[in-house]
């Protein structure tokens, strides 16, 4: 979220352009993580569509690495609480 409060509700991540340099005159390629909105993502106060810029970030692969097993691990944690909290509700379908 920005500072605005407004977020952004699509994620991919790529490896480069960016090379970030090594010891002895070598680069690395880095992981390319772009945050954005994709088609249809409109503001909930109000209903309309506010273009945001994406947002962009650039990790070594440890760091890309480390995100990726904190969202795996997240994830696997938002799933066990809603389950936890919604295990009495039963669904009707009519």
């Amino acid at each position: 979220m920005n500072e605005d409060g407004i977020f952004r509700w699509e994620v991919e991540a790529f490896a480069g352009p960016e090379r970030e340099r090594l010891l002895h005159g070598a680069r690395q390629l880095l992981v390319r993580v772009r945050m954005f909105n994709g088609p249809g993502v409109v503001n909930a106060q109000d209903g309309q569509h506010h273009p945001v810029p994406d947002a962009f970030t650039d990790l070594r692969s440890d760091e890309a690495r480390h995100l990726a097993l904190e969202l795996l691990q997240a994830a696997e944690d938002a799933e066990r609480q809603t389950w936890r909290a919604n295990y009495w509700i039963q669904e009707t379908r009519a």
